[in-house]
Parts: structure tokens; C-alpha cells; sequence
């Protein structure tokens, strides 16, 4: 994974298939959540770490009705162009937010950058009147397994710690109040697979393979571990 300190505040998800999977695990997480409802329409969300504000965008192209946060600023601008966002209180959320005032509480690809990720997921469990929906990376995808047995892993310098799929449900269930429902899964890539096919057949096909075929084989290899969890 690349070394890096934030988001980058523009993508080209259709020139960089990177880019594309940012976008395809809230669109996997969303769907998830969608298969345990019988209808989004009026279904609010809160956004816990909106970033670009694609989740908003898509929540609410679903009917649900959307609102966000973030740490940053410009990413708070950027987000409130699909619904209200304001600036996080990032020690205690609870208190900003209140106590049961959504219906999903969603952060995707935010626990694993604070330093008290358990606390963060109580504290979201408890904003929750009903879900809450968690992507995080994978501790267990493909080339960070391989390159174990070489060398360290590197890792981007803002995560502080990370999960497979066991210590994240041990997490969620044992010290957050929370009751896991379904996971599901967004790409897999395998080294040297994953760099020969974009070189020679292009990103669309690298796409279609890390999506398809290797994902069905390998699902509990994903870069991102997405799960649906409700209150217990």
C-alpha cells in the first residue's frame, strides 16, 4: 500500500482502477445494507468520516436521507454538496451526534487511522438506532500475506493498527455492543497476477478478474473487510 497522509481530495476512478475500488466498497457496503432492508427510502444515515462525500452521493441516490462529518475541513465542503456535514468532535461523537439519532451509522476505512478504535465503535454503536456498517483493510489480503514471509509489510503511515476478519468481529461483538449480520467483499488482487493483466489486456479487465473470478476463490482475502453489524 502506498505511504500516504490523507485522502487525495480528487479521484479518476475510470483511469485508475485503484481509484475505482475507493468507490466500489461503499457501493458493496451500501448494497449490503440494502439486502437487510425492505426499503432505504427515508432511511438516515450518518456518513462517520465522509472524506470526498461519495457515500452521501450514493446513500442518498438510494432515498436514504444522508448527513456527514469529518476532521477535515475541505472534506466537510466537499461532502456537503450531497447533504448536511459539519465538522467531527472526534472525542466524543456521541455527545455531537445523540444518543439513537440515526437509523446506520456508516465509516468506511476510518478505524483504523484513530487510536482507540473500540471506543470510536461504541461510541458509533450508540448513535445507531439500528445498523452500523464498518469497512476496514484487510490484515489478511493476498500480497501482505506473501510478502510476510520475505520482509515488514509497509503499510500506509496513518493506519495505526488493523483487523482480519476474526479480531474485527471479536471487536465489534465482545467490546462494542454490536451483533454481527453479513459480510461482504470487494476485490482481490494477487501479485504478479494483478500487475501483468493491466499492463497487457488494460484496467477494465484487471477490474473484471479482481472482481470476479479471484474474488469468488479468495473472499476472505479482500483488500477491505465489510461487514453489517446491528445493535445487540
Amino acid at each position: 500500500m502506498s505511504r500516504s497522509v490523507h485522502i487525495p481530495y480528487q479521484i479518476d476512478p475510470a483511469a485508475n482502477r485503484n481509484h475505482y475500488y475507493e468507490t466500489l466498497w461503499k457501493k458493496k457496503a451500501l448494497e449490503l445494507l440494502a439486502t437487510h432492508c425492505a426499503s432505504l427510502d427515508g432511511i438516515s444515515l450518518l456518513d462517520y468520516g465522509s472524506g470526498r462525500g461519495e457515500t452521501m452521493e450514493m446513500a442518498a441516490s438510494m432515498g436514504m436521507k444522508v448527513r456527514g462529518t469529518d476532521l477535515d475541513p475541505e472534506c466537510v465542503r466537499l461532502s456537503s454538496a450531497f447533504g448536511p456535514c459539519e465538522l467531527l468532535d472526534a472525542e466524543n461523537p456521541l455527545q455531537q451526534f445523540g444518543p439513537g439519532s440515526v437509523d446506520v451509522v456508516a465509516t468506511f476505512h476510518v478505524l483504523e487511522h484513530v487510536p482507540n478504535p473500540s471506543a470510536i465503535l461504541r461510541q458509533l454503536a450508540g448513535i445507531s438506532r439500528k445498523y452500523v456498517l464498518v469497512a476496514v483493510p484487510n490484515l489478511r489480503k493476498i500480497p501482505d500475506l506473501l510478502r510476510q514471509k520475505r520482509n515488514v509489510v509497509k503499510i500506509n503511515e496513518g493506519h495505526l493498527q488493523s483487523w482480519d476478519h476474526s479480531h474485527l468481529l471479536n471487536m465489534a461483538e465482545k467490546h462494542c455492543g454490536l451483533r454481527h449480520v453479513a459480510w461482504t467483499f470487494d476485490q482481490v488482487k494477487v501479485p504478479i497476477i494483478s500487475s501483468v493483466v493491466p499492463q497487457y489486456f488494460g484496467q477494465k479487465a484487471a477490474i473484471r478478474l479482481e472482481t470476479g473470478i479471484l474474488l469468488k476463490l479468495f473472499p476472505y482475502q479482500a483488500t477491505s473487510i465489510i461487514g453489517l453489524f446491528e445493535k445487540a
